[in-house]
């Protein structure tokens, strides 16, 4: 196993983190295995076993198996929350070239065996001088959120499970430039029997953590069978438009406008007394996408930020603390994803073309499909200005100063329209009689 990393601490310092930290246990794994703890990757060697130190919270473990010619299967990707001292335990399926969580009779003795230090030279050390980055972009992500949002039963992600990308609707030349070339993995795992779901228009599933059971019913015909072992996440449904009986179409204009509304229902409906558990879900979606290659994982990444971009009351009146942690957890995962380096375990090295191993954030933030909302909502607050929280007003203009650094964007206030022609986020209008209101 080839570490990327060294962690230089001395022996006491290592025994306490080894006692108090966690450890991930993954049995059987085989050799030339890319693994990803986090966002640091290891080549599997014949003595790989796992991981030990850890940091108590949420890891993100990703993972493509090698085959003998030098080719990777699509990533597969799962979260885990780790108590203190905690032994975590998976094994390799050689049939389906997944890793399953062992149930907790048989991980007993292992675990056991962990506490013992009988698989201590088997176990990588955690890279801590990298957890502050790591938690940086997964601070939201508590075990409700891992719980509600990954698939059932295994927990595994893979885009071999999620909807055929035609059905996401990329709408820029980015966008379809990166779905084209994640379908390029996905088809070949289809060729080799791991075939994917195939979804008739939505994008998203979704269901309560006391009822999650896969809802098939909007898939199409035929004799295609999903990956067994993996599946789709339980993604927030997030609606286009506000539509509350009894208003009249200049009223839902003017709700539409301000998604503060959308965002209330979403949260009170969804989230009750853990509205931050949305930011949650926008941070595990991210990650899903940036380190597990996951498309509806963009797809809802996107959908949430568009929401939150288009409220306007919101952040200068209601929600405003949601505003200012939504800001800084969108700057942590823009200053990461803006820097050039790989995202999957296999992409070993950066390319010029695509610093990520793919077409990623750049080109997608470049496509504009964020820059006029961006430009809207600094627009609002720049107006604002004068009564908007300082916190707000702070972590604002650290997001616009990394767009501008790194992207060259420059936000002219006077002039911040959306293009109704180009832009499928433009604000709604609503018609009566013919007559835009």
């Amino acid at each position: 196993m080839s570490a990327p990393y060294t962690v230089n601490i001395d022996q006491q310092a290592a025994r306490h983190y080894t006692d108090k930290g966690a450890m991930i246990l993954l049995l059987e794994v085989p050799e030339q295995t890319h693994v990803a703890f986090d966002h640091q990757s290891f080549v599997v060697g014949p003595k790989f076993k796992g991981v030990k130190m850890l940091p108590p919270g949420t890891h993100m473990v990703s993972y493509n198996a090698a085959s003998h010619t030098g080719d990777f299967a699509p990533t597969s990707s799962f979260f885990v929350h780790l108590a203190p001292s905690q032994v975590y335990v998976r094994k390799w399926s050689i049939e389906q070239e997944l890793l399953f969580e062992v149930p907790a009779d048989e991980a007993e003795p292992f675990q056991a065996g962990a506490r013992r230090y009988d698989f201590d030279q088997n176990l990588a050390p955690y890279n801590l001088h990298a957890y502050q980055h790591w938690q940086s972009l997964s601070s939201c992500i508590s075990q409700g959120v891992i719980s509600r949002l990954s698939p059932l039963p295994s927990g595994n992600i893979s885009i071999t499970a999620e909807a055929d990308p035609a059905h996401l609707e990329p709408v820029t030349p980015a966008e379809k430039k990166l779905y084209a070339q994640l379908q390029q993995g996905k088809t070949a795992a289809e060729s080799t029997g791991s075939t994917a779901l195939r979804v008739d228009g939505e994008q998203q599933s979704e269901a309560t953590p006391s009822d999650r059971q896969q809802d098939t019913s909007d898939l199409q015909t035929s004799d295609l069978r999903p990956q067994e072992g993996v599946g789709r996440c339980y993604y927030t449904r997030l609606p286009r438009l506000v539509k509350v009986p009894g208003m009249n179409p200049q009223q839902l204009t003017a709700l539409n406008l301000d998604k503060t509304g959308l965002l209330s229902n979403i949260l009170q409906k969804h989230f009750g007394d853990k509205p931050g558990d949305l930011l949650g879900e926008l941070q595990f979606s991210f990650l899903a996408f940036l380190m597990g290659q996951s498309l509806e994982g963009f797809a809802q990444w996107k959908a949430i930020i568009h929401l939150l971009l288009g409220c306007q009351d919101g952040p200068l009146q209601t929600h405003i603390h949601f505003f200012i942690r939504f800001l800084q957890c969108l700057h942590n995962q823009l200053q990461h994803s803006l820097v050039q380096e790989p995202i999957s375990p296999r992409d070993s090295e950066p390319s010029p073309d695509a610093p990520f191993g793919i077409p990623i954030i750049e080109e997608l933030l470049a496509d504009s499909f964020l820059q006029q909302l961006f430009a809207q909502f600094f627009n609002m607050l720049h107006e604002e200005a004068a009564t908007v929280n300082a916190k707000l007003l702070a972590a604002s203009k650290q997001v616009q100063q990394l767009l501008q650094e790194k992207l060259g964007w420059e936000f002219d206030f006077q002039d911040v329209g959306l293009d109704e022609e180009e832009d499928e986020y433009a604000p709604t209008v609503v018609q009566l009689d013919g007559v835009q209101l």
